[in-house]
């Protein structure tokens, strides 16, 4: 049998790495090492992953899907490998633009060019593991 004083220090011990796992920023994908879709550059690739994580075009990505694209309770993990309406590139930016449509602002001020980015960008985190 444990002491208080013994129970006590586990539960704060536990309290404390609960809350430092909590706070840790999640690992946000390698980039320069995702797959490049046919048809778009490396560039476009770059600059959805900026895009995505809120530093271009007040991109909102994240905020829904997470800093490391896993998933929230409002968005789905896009590292999976498949996507609910479908893994292609043409798919992908249906959904951006469906998304889009359905809570004008909520992905934040994007032009068709950083749609295109994006999409390029998802794809690239939905196919990384199949590049290996």
């Amino acid at each position: 049998m444990i002491s208080r004083k013994e129970a006590a220090a586990f539960a704060l011990a536990l309290l404390v790495s609960q809350t430092v796992a909590a706070s840790a920023d999640p690992m946000r994908p390698a980039s320069n090492s995702l797959p490049v879709p046919a048809g778009v550059t490396r560039e476009q690739v770059l600059r959805g992953d900026r895009i995505f994580h809120g530093e271009e075009a007040n991109g909102k990505c994240s905020n829904c899907h997470g800093w490391d694209a896993k998933g929230t309770g409002n968005g789905n993990d896009l590292t999976v490998g498949s996507l609910i309406w479908g893994d292609s590139l043409a798919m992908i930016k249906a959904t951006i633009m469906h998304n889009m449509a359905v809570v004008p602002g909520q992905d934040g001020d994007l032009e068709p060019a950083d749609v295109d980015a994006v999409a390029a960008y998802v794809w690239a985190l939905v196919h990384q593991d199949r590049f290996r």
